[in-house]
Order: C-alpha cells, then structure tokens, then sequence
C-alpha cells in the first residue's frame, strides 16, 4: 500500500477522536443513545474543522449494532462495513460536481429505497451550498418529509448561500475553529506514536498558519516531516518557517522595532534580505499584520489577558506587552491599517514588493507629517469654498475712501459669524425652496410669495421683488411684521442659522441693499488677493488657514 496522509491516516473514527468541537458531539453522541434521531442536519463552518468526518462517524453509530455509549462498536457487521466504505447504506455526495435538477432527482428515487443491513440510508451532502436553486427546490419536499429510515447531514462553508427554506428544515451544528492548543496536543501524539522529535515551538508555529482547521495542520506537518527526514533531523521551529516561508518571531520584533523608531532604511534593508532568502512577500505581510495585531491587543490587555488571549507562552507576551509600551495605540492602529491595506493591494500589483515598501515608509512617517497632510488638504477644501463663495474672509482693517466706508457702515448685523455665515450663501434657492415648503401651513403667506422672484440671498438677507402691475398688494401683506417674521422664521429653520426677509417692488430695491451686495464682492476680492500674496510669500505648505 503506497504512502497514505497523515490527515486521511489520523481522520477521527470515533467521537473520542475529535478536538475543538465538545458540544456538537456530546450532543451527537446522546441523540444515538436515546434514539432520537433528527431527519435532517445541517454542519457549516470554516475548512479542516471536522463537518465530515463527523458526519461519516455519525452515520456508522446510527446503523451500528452495539454502540457503546453513542460511539460505533467497529465489530459489527455494519460498522465493519461502513469502515471498508463498502456499504450502500451511506452515500456521500459531492454537491459541486452534481449540482444539477437532474441529480437531486435521481436522489429522490433512490431514497424509496430501504437500507439494506443497517437501520438508516445516511445520504451526506458536501458543499450542499454549491447546488443550483432549480436542486434546492426539488430537494425540498424530500428534506421535509423523507422516510423514516432515512437522514440527511448537509455540510457546508457558507451556510449563508442556502435558502431559508433549506435552513428551516434541519437541524443545524456550526463547527468552530479549534484552537492552537488542541491542535498542538493532538500533533503532538501522533509524532510521539512515529517516534519523531519536535520542538514545542515548531508545533506552536504549525498551529497557527492552520488557523483553527486541523486538517490545515495535518498537511502543513506533512510537508515538515518530509524536509526532516531529507534532512536526517528533527522538527525544529526553523525548519517549518523555511517550509511556510514565513519570518521568525526574533525578526518580527526587529522589523516592528524599526517601523517603530521610524527607521524606514533599516526596514527596508530588512525587507530586501528577506526577498534575497526567496521568502514570500504576501506570507510576510500577513505575518507583520499579525505582529501588530498582537501588538495592539498586548498594549491593551495587558500581560496576563494577551497570554491567554493570543495563546502565547509567558514570555512572549511579556515581550509584546514591552514592546506596544514604546508606541502609542494610536499609531499601531494605523501601521495595522497600512499592513492590511497593502494585503489588499498585492492582489492587483505587479510588484507586491512595491506595496509593501510603500506601507513601510508610511507606517515610518512620524506623526507631525501625517497632521501636516491633513492640514493641507483643509486647506485645498477651504480654498474650494472661497472658489464657489461658501466662505468670505474680513478684509484687513484700514483707512477706507468715503465711498468704501459708507458701504461698510450700510452693512447689517447678519454679517457677523456669531449670527450668520460669512459671504453668500451658494445654496440659497435650496433654502429658500425650502421656506416656501414649510409656509404651506400659512396659506395667505404662501400665496404671496409664489407670486414673486427671489433675487438675492447673501448672508441670511432674502430679497424678493415683485411686478408693479400687481405686485404691490402682496409687497404690503409680506412686509406687515407678523407675515415678514413668517417668512424670516421659514429661511431661518431652513438654513440653520438666523434670517431676514425682504419684499420689494421690482426696480425699486434700496440703495443699501446694492451697498451690501458690493461691499461683499469686494471683500471676497480682498480676501482672495490676501490669500494669494500670502501662499507666495511661505508656501502652500506651510500655511494653515483657520476655519474661524
């Protein structure tokens, strides 16, 4: 017999022989002891957690003959049977290559059929989530009500695919990841029964690149185990980094010491070595981002939370908690940000290595840098709204010719910022449409007013004019106190800030309000020719203009 896997040659074929998922097989378990037997299961949850082999183990202890507490005897006929997969009482079906309408039919005319030696036909559909919605309907009505001696185990990864129809009719079991210690545990027993020796560290590294799925560490101890014996040694931490390609802690710590310390040459120094070893730009990304991860959680919880909550030993997480101690949370935040972005990034890139030397050197970049990008780009929005006239800066105090100072003194008190905004308002037909809809509670005022034209809308002052012809009826209603502060008190809940309101005959606009109107339009003449000269003198860069 040729060479067999270790995860096909340690697949669980007792309830005993599964970690990580307690509650799913005591309850399993104790249904086959009491013989209540659902017809109908549903086990999701991510790769390598057990849905199957559950699945398989729970169909032998349904059909054995002697189960011992739940578990299947393995002397039986049956379960001798179930374990040559010679039998025709369990069938496994793989729902990505027979997805069709065709197949599920096929499948509802072979469950008239009874077992032939055991008590159940146990039919387990694998990534049950890839079947097509024509299958998931004619599976219906037979999930719903099968014959007795049949069950159905669904197993899925993304139960999120399934229609709640489906859902509705099966008991559903979500499989968890196992955690390292488990999967270390159980790593460690097999190479105890093989005679091979392995640091404890090796297998702490094996756990981790699983991620929760055991069959994940079955392969990746595979491929340690093939390198060990070639190289006539042990398991050793150094060797499985050399298999996943992957940094060891010691230069984790040194790479976070340099993005921490703002060292960008250092880090690129370091980035070029490990691009010189053939090591992989993606798997170190993932493992910077990890180390920051930890980091973060470190500096937060402290020493003997981040023990238990990163399943590290002692001293590592005494190593974490120093090293997030020399940052603020602030800034390992963003580097995570940087890290995980450029993971992103790499799928698209020509050059991951680009992408990754580009979130070191703004993971480096200090602090007063990045405020000094945000300051700049305040600045470009700032000078977009005194582009579109949202914001009109006070011209400088100084000696004015007697025109410019009867203009100024004509300026009302609206002008002020603690009473309304400064300049003219660029969305001032959005106000005042807004007016008119909320005085169609006052039917006379709304009446007058849709007979005029608004002209002007400048720093909270509406003016309105009116025909001559027939205007002058609704100028004397609009300009009665209770109808003016109507309206007034209209612009005002619609804009946000206090409003007047003016009517007036067309041609016949005071003289003040064409003084008003001047005196702003020179200001903002003023106040962008003061902003110009001073961006030549310092720089754009360095100025900072205050929304004030």
């Amino acid at each position: 017999m040729g060479y067999q896997a270790l995860y096909r040659r340690y697949r669980p074929a007792r309830f005993d022989d599964f970690v990580g998922q307690e509650a799913i097989i005591r309850t399993l378990r104790s249904q086959v002891m009491s013989g209540r037997i659902a017809h109908a299961y549903l086990f999701c949850g991510t790769r390598g957690t057990g849905k199957t082999s559950t699945a398989k183990v729970f169909a032998r202890a349904v059909n054995c003959e002697n189960p011992d507490r739940g578990e299947p005897c393995g002397q039986c006929a049956a379960c001798r049977a179930l374990s040559a997969e010679s039998s025709l009482d369990i069938l496994e079906i793989d729902a990505a290559s027979n997805n069709g309408v065709d197949e599920i039919r096929d499948l509802r005319e072979k469950v008239k059929y009874p077992p032939q030696s055991g008590r159940y036909r146990v039919y387990i559909i694998d990534e049950v989530h890839m079947l097509s919605q024509g299958a998931f309907n004619a599976l219906l009505k037979t999930l719903e009500e099968p014959p007795a001696y049949v069950v159905f185990i669904l197993a899925t990864t993304e139960p999120q695919k399934l229609p709640a129809t489906i859902l509705s009719r099966c008991q559903r079991f979500d499989f968890g990841r196992i955690p390292a210690h488990q999967i270390i545990a159980r790593l460690r027993v097999a190479l105890e029964e093989g005679g091979i020796a392995a640091e404890e560290a090796a297998l702490a590294r094996i756990a981790r690149a699983a991620e929760g799925g055991m069959r994940d560490a079955w392969s990746i101890l595979d491929m340690c185990l093939g390198y060990a014996q070639e190289d006539g040694a042990g398991l050793t931490e150094a060797l499985v980094l050399q298999v996943l390609g992957a940094a060891d802690k010691r230069f984790l710590f040194e790479f976070a010491d340099r993005l921490i310390s703002a060292d960008a040459v250092g880090a690129l120094e370091m980035i070029d070595g490990m691009m010189r070893a053939g090591r992989e730009v993606q798997v170190f990304v993932r493992d910077v981002s990890g180390h920051l991860r930890n980091l973060m959680l470190a500096g937060v919880c402290g020493q003997a939370q981040a023990e238990s909550l990163l399943e590290v030993t002692a001293e590592d997480a005494q190593a974490y908690v120093e090293q997030a101690g020399r940052t603020s949370r602030t800034r390992l935040m963003r580097m995570l940000d940087l890290f995980l972005a450029s993971e992103t990034d790499m799928k698209w890139a020509a050059q991951p290595r680009f992408a990754l030397e580009a979130a070191t050197l703004r993971a480096c970049e200090p602090e007063e840098s990045l405020q000094l990008e945000a300051l700049v780009a305040r600045v470009d929005e700032l000078e977009r709204k005194l582009r579109e006239g949202a914001i009109v800066a006070a011209p400088k105090k100084q000696t004015c010719a007697p025109a410019d100072e009867a203009a100024a003194q004509a300026a009302p008190e609206a002008q002020r910022p603690a009473e309304a905004p400064k300049g003219p308002a660029p969305d001032a037909e959005r106000i005042w449409q807004e007016a008119v809809r909320r005085l169609k509670q006052n039917p006379f005022v709304f009446n007058s007013v849709n007979k005029g034209r608004l002209i002007s809308g400048e720093n909270g002052l509406f003016t309105e004019v009116f025909d001559k012809g027939g205007g002058a009826i609704h100028v004397k209603l609009l300009s009665a106190p209770d109808k003016n502060a109507a309206v007034a008190e209209a612009l005002s809940a619609a804009a946000g800030y206090p409003c007047t309101f003016r009517a007036a005959l067309e041609g016949t606009v005071a003289e003040s309000d064409k003084a008003i109107l001047a005196a702003q339009q020179e200001a903002k003449k003023q106040a962008d020719k003061n902003l110009s000269k001073v961006f030549d003198a310092f720089g754009r860069e360095n100025v900072r203009v205050l929304d004030e």
